[in-house]
């Protein structure tokens, strides 16, 4: 005890430096996540047996290359990209007419399992460019953006 009272300053010094590393030791556990789970979790269970494959995303290139100038399918866990630069040519018709078409490269169960985004866009038309079509894998059909 004597110690204690003729070091009153270290002690106290010593007692908040313990408190502050157990406060940050316990939010460090708390607010920090996990890094070496993975990111989706288990929501990507069931992917390997309906996996998008480079012939169907060739394929999709093939079906919209008529009317658009470049075609780009990417798969980002659950949602699949496709990002449609069109001709100028192109009216909006033609442009939404491009996203049922692309749905017939893919299966049934992969249209079941995955969502689809096209993202549709015209340099020279930019009144009514860029759209943006979503179809929800429980949906049966595409929605679209308001027209402009």
């Amino acid at each position: 005890m004597k110690f204690f009272k003729k070091h009153k300053t270290i002690t106290l010094i010593l007692l908040i430096i313990i408190a502050v590393l157990l406060a940050y030791l316990i939010l460090k556990d708390t607010v920090n996540f996990d890094e070496s789970t993975a990111v989706y979790g288990n929501r990507l269970d069931g992917i390997d047996k309906v996996k998008i494959t480079d012939e169907q995303k060739t394929q999709v290139q093939d079906v919209t290359k008529e009317k658009s100038t470049s075609t780009t399918v990417r798969v980002a866990g659950k949602l699949v990209n496709i990002i449609i630069r069109t001709i100028p040519e192109a009216s909006l018709e033609d442009a939404k007419a491009m996203g049922p078409a692309v749905l017939g490269v893919f299966s049934d169960e992969q249209k079941a399992f995955y969502d689809f985004q096209f993202l549709i866009d015209n340099s020279e038309n930019q009144e009514q460019f860029p759209i943006i079509g979503y179809m929800q894998h429980s949906r049966d059909g595409i929605t679209w953006t308001k027209d402009r």
